[in-house]
C-alpha cells in the first residue's frame, strides 16, 4: 500500500494502521491499573457505610450530592489511570480516603458471651428462601464498572490521550481492552447462569428442558444477532474503519454475544457439569490450535472466501464459549442465595479456588509449554488469564462487601437495607440496562468519529469530547433507571 496515508491522520488507512500490529504491555500493568475500580468500589463502600452508622434514622443514600460523589468516585478515577495520567497518585488517594472511612466505621456491640449463637447469622439463616437468588451488591458494582471500562476504551482509543499500549494487540500478548472483551463475556456467564438453576416448586427443585432452554437462548439471541447485522450495515454503508484481523471482514462482537445463548444449552445437552465442559471444550481447541495447522491458517491464511474471511470471529468462539461456561460455573457457585454466614463465607474460599486452578492453567500454558496468552485467537491462555483475573476482582468485592456489612445490626444481615446502601445509583442503573448501555455506547461511538477528526483533537478537546461521551451513554440507563424501566 502506499505509505502516502501515514500523512493524513484523518483518512481510514491511517486509522486502521495506526491500530494494527500493537504488542500491548504487561500484565502489572494492566492489573495494577484496573486495581483502581476495586479502590473506588472499596472507598464508596466505607464512605456510605460511615455515613449510615453515623445517623441511620437520617440516612439518604439518592441525592444530587451522593450522585455527584459517585461521579467522582467511579469515573474520575477512570479517566486518569485510562489515558495513563496518574496512575499511582490515583491509587494512593483511593487506598488512603478508603483507610480512613474505613476507620469511621463503629465496631458492632461487644458480645460478651462469645459461645452464644451469633444473632446475625440466626437472623439470616431464619430469612433462607431455598431456590431465591437475590441481587448480589458486589456481583452488580463488579459487572457495571467492567461496562463503564469498556465502554469508555471503544471510544478513548480514537484519541491520542489513550495510550496504544492499551489497545487491542494483533495476534499475541495482552493489553486492557483484550481484557476486557473476555471480562464482559465472563461476567455474562456469571449472571447468565441463572436461567439454568433450578427452580422451586413447592419446595422441591424442578429443572427446565433443553427445548425450554433453546428457545429462551433464541430469544436472547435475536436481538443481538440483529444489532450484528445493523452494525455490519452501518459500517459498510458509511466506509467505517475497521481492524480485519479483529474478527473478520464481516464478523463482529454482537455476533459472538449472539451466538453465545443457543450453544450454550447444546453443550449442556452433552455433559451438565459446567467446569469438565469448559476445560474439555478448550483443552480439544488448543490442541487443534498448536498440534494441526489451523494455528498457522488461522494467522496468515488469505481472505479469499467467507470463512476465511471471518475466520477469527468463527474460531475464537471456541474460546468465548468456554470463557462463558467458566463464568456460568462460578456464577453457580455463588448465585444462589447462602442458606448461612458459614456457607457464604465459604464461597470465598471457593472463589479463590477457582482463580488458584486458573492461574495454575496459564501458568502451565505459558511458561511451561511457552504458548502466549491470544485474544484474536480466543486460546486457552488468553480464556484462563480472564477467568484468574475475573475471579480475583470478584473475589476482592465479595471480601469489602463482607467486612463492612459485618458492621450493621442483626436485622440487616440479609436485607432491610436503606436504598442507596448497597449500590450507588449510577453503577445500578448501568447493571440493570448494560445491554442498552453497551449498544448506545456504540452507537455514540461511531457518531463521534463521523462529527470529529478524533486524532487532530488536542488534550482538552479530547477530554471534554469523552466526559460528554460518557454521560450521555450513561444517560437512557439513568433515565430507565428511574423511570422503573429495564429492558436488558
Amino acid at each position: 500500500m502506499d505509505p502516502a496515508f501515514l500523512s493524513d491522520p484523518t483518512s481510514k488507512e491511517f486509522k486502521e494502521w495506526r491500530v494494527s500490529n500493537l504488542s500491548g504491555t504487561s500484565m502489572t500493568e494492566i492489573h495494577v491499573v484496573i486495581s483502581t475500580m476495586v479502590l473506588s468500589y472499596w472507598c464508596w463502600k466505607c464512605k456510605t457505610a460511615a455515613s449510615f452508622h453515623r445517623s441511620p434514622a437520617e440516612f439518604a443514600g439518592r441525592g444530587w450530592s451522593h450522585f455527584l460523589f459517585e461521579c467522582a468516585i467511579f469515573l474520575a478515577p477512570m479517566f486518569l489511570v485510562l489515558t495513563d495520567s496518574y496512575v499511582l497518585p490515583t491509587i494512593a488517594v483511593l487506598a488512603a480516603a478508603s483507610v480512613y472511612f474505613r476507620w469511621q466505621i463503629p465496631d458492632p456491640p461487644y458480645r460478651h458471651d462469645k459461645w452464644a449463637p451469633d444473632p446475625r447469622a440466626e437472623e439470616f439463616k431464619k430469612s433462607y428462601v431455598p431456590g431465591k437468588v437475590t441481587a448480589k451488591p458486589y456481583l452488580s458494582i463488579y459487572r457495571a464498572e467492567m461496562m463503564l471500562l469498556t465502554c469508555f476504551c471503544i471510544l478513548a482509543v480514537d484519541f491520542n490521550v489513550f495510550p496504544l499500549k492499551f489497545a487491542k494487540v494483533e495476534t499475541f500478548g495482552t493489553s486492557i481492552m483484550d481484557l476486557g472483551v473476555g471480562s464482559f463475556v465472563f461476567s455474562a456467564g456469571v449472571v447468565g447462569v441463572k436461567a439454568f438453576l433450578p427452580r422451586y416448586v413447592d419446595g422441591k427443585p424442578k429443572t427446565t428442558s433443553l427445548s425450554y432452554r433453546l428457545k429462551a437462548g433464541l430469544w436472547t439471541a435475536f436481538p443481538l444477532l440483529a444489532l450484528g447485522v445493523a452494525r455490519l450495515v452501518l459500517t459498510e454503508s458509511v466506509d467505517y474503519q475497521k481492524h480485519v484481523s479483529e474478527y473478520g471482514t464481516h464478523w463482529n462482537f454482537f455476533f459472538t454475544l449472539g451466538f453465545l445463548p443457543i450453544f450454550v444449552p447444546l453443550g449442556l445437552c452433552v455433559y451438565s457439569d459446567l467446569r469438565v465442559t469448559s476445560t474439555v471444550l478448550l483443552a480439544a481447541y488448543q490442541a487443534m490450535l498448536s498440534v494441526t495447522p489451523l494455528g498457522d491458517w488461522l494467522e496468515n491464511a488469505d481472505r479469499t472466501d467467507l470463512v476465511s474471511a471471518n475466520r477469527e470471529g468463527i474460531l475464537s468462539f471456541a474460546g468465548y464459549l468456554a470463557i462463558f461456561l467458566m463464568g456460568m460455573s462460578l456464577g453457580q457457585e455463588i448465585l444462589p442465595d447462602a442458606r448461612t454466614f458459614k456457607e457464604r463465607w465459604m464461597r470465598l474460599v471457593s472463589v479463590l479456588g477457582v482463580w488458584a486452578t486458573a492461574c495454575i492453567s496459564y501458568l502451565l500454558l505459558n511458561f511451561v509449554l511457552g504458548v502466549q496468552p491470544s485474544r484474536r485467537f480466543a486460546n486457552a491462555p488468553y480464556c484462563f488469564w480472564v477467568a484468574g483475573f475475573n475471579s480475583a476482582m470478584i473475589w476482592l468485592y465479595m471480601l469489602i462487601e463482607e467486612d463492612v456489612d459485618s458492621k450493621l445490626p442483626p436485622e440487616m444481615a440479609r436485607a432491610g437495607r436503606p436504598k442507596g446502601y448497597d449500590m450507588p445509583a449510577i453503577v445500578e442503573a448501568v447493571n440493570i440496562n448494560s445491554l442498552t448501555t453497551f449498544l448506545v455506547a456504540n452507537l455514540l461511538t461511531g457518531s463521534v468519529n463521523m462529527l470529529f477528526e478524533t486524532l487532530l483533537c488536542g488534550s482538552v478537546a479530547a477530554y471534554s469530547i469523552l466526559a460528554g461521551y460518557t454521560l450521555l451513554f450513561m444517560l437512557p440507563a439513568l433515565l430507565m433507571y428511574r423511570s422503573g424501566v429495564r429492558l436488558r
